[in-house]
């Protein structure tokens, strides 16, 4: 998040922000430049050419907040131009180096999927760990993720669900929902329901919809937390509204059945041919 000139409020327009910052910004200041840039990459009328035009200025200073920022804006808004995700990765380094912790993850995210760069998960591996020790959730997860999946390290549940654990103190949704399936006994692992109803519930909360659609079931068959059709027909509707198709093919079950909702013929083809799925898919999960 860019820094606001003391006293000054949150809610400045962009143009007024623009000509607070343009005239140090033209005469060098490397932090200027780099205000100026991030106001015209977020404010309206927003400009991205603008935006690279100044974050490269502060970049080429030095500037480690404009390096990272130039990076992903050469990623994830130039990506079609030639050589642009390459370049990516040249800004995300130099911040990585200087210790920018979201500029490691994204580095460890172009070294994993190989954009900009060879692919390398031993260097991925490297720079989420560097990021995850400066208390990035989302590199502690990506972390947790290449143990579960033993991608560039020796597959380790364990250390997997230590590193889930301290992302999802940090509330990273995803962190939250894999725990949820951990203990919930998606995994082969011991079960326990009530942690994976609690971290459910916090993913859940922040709109996760895998974890609305899981917690929908615990409610619906009683695991970890009193029976509740209701609150299953509830989750499973939220889930649904943001176009999760498992939770729509649950929710025609509960048409079909009338579980909590007035029993309906017409909505439950409407929500299973939403979901795309047969009517007997998953049927396991309610005997």
């Amino acid at each position: 998040m860019r820094a606001k000139p003391r006293g000054e409020s949150l809610s400045m327009t962009g143009e007024r922000y623009r000509r607070l910052w343009l005239p140090r910004a033209r005469r060098g200041d490397a932090r200027a430049q780099c205000n100026v840039g991030a106001s015209y990459e977020f404010d309206r009328p927003r400009d991205g050419r603008r935006a690279e035009y100044w974050y490269r200025k502060s970049a080429e200073q030095g500037g480690v907040e404009a390096q990272e920022r130039l990076g992903e804006l050469l990623s994830d808004t130039f990506p079609g131009r030639r050589g642009a995700v390459r370049e990516s990765v040249k800004w995300f380094r130099l911040a990585a180096e200087a210790g920018a912790r979201h500029a490691q993850l994204c580095l460890g995210f172009a070294y994993f999927y190989g954009e900009g760069v060879r692919r390398d998960r031993g260097a991925a591996l490297k720079w989420y760990r560097r990021a995850a020790e400066q208390g990035h959730e989302g590199a502690m997860f990506n972390l947790a993720q290449m143990y579960r999946r033993g991608e560039g390290v020796r597959q380790s549940w364990p250390r997997a669900i230590s590193w889930y654990r301290r992302a999802a103190r940090k509330k990273h949704p995803g962190a939250q929902h894999w725990l949820g399936r951990v203990y919930g006994g998606q995994e082969d692992l011991p079960v326990d329901h009530h942690l994976a109803v609690k971290w459910l519930k916090l993913a859940a909360a922040q709109g996760d919809t895998q974890s609305q659609c899981d917690l929908g079931v615990c409610f619906h068959q009683g695991d970890g937390v009193r029976k509740d059709l209701k609150r299953a027909v509830e989750m499973y509707r939220a889930a649904a509204d943001q176009g999760d198709t498992w939770a729509m093919h649950l929710l025609s079950w509960c048409y079909r059945d009338g579980d909590r909702v007035r029993r309906n013929k017409s909505m439950a083809r409407y929500w299973r041919r939403k979901s795309g799925r047969r009517e007997k898919d998953g049927q396991e999960l309610r005997k």
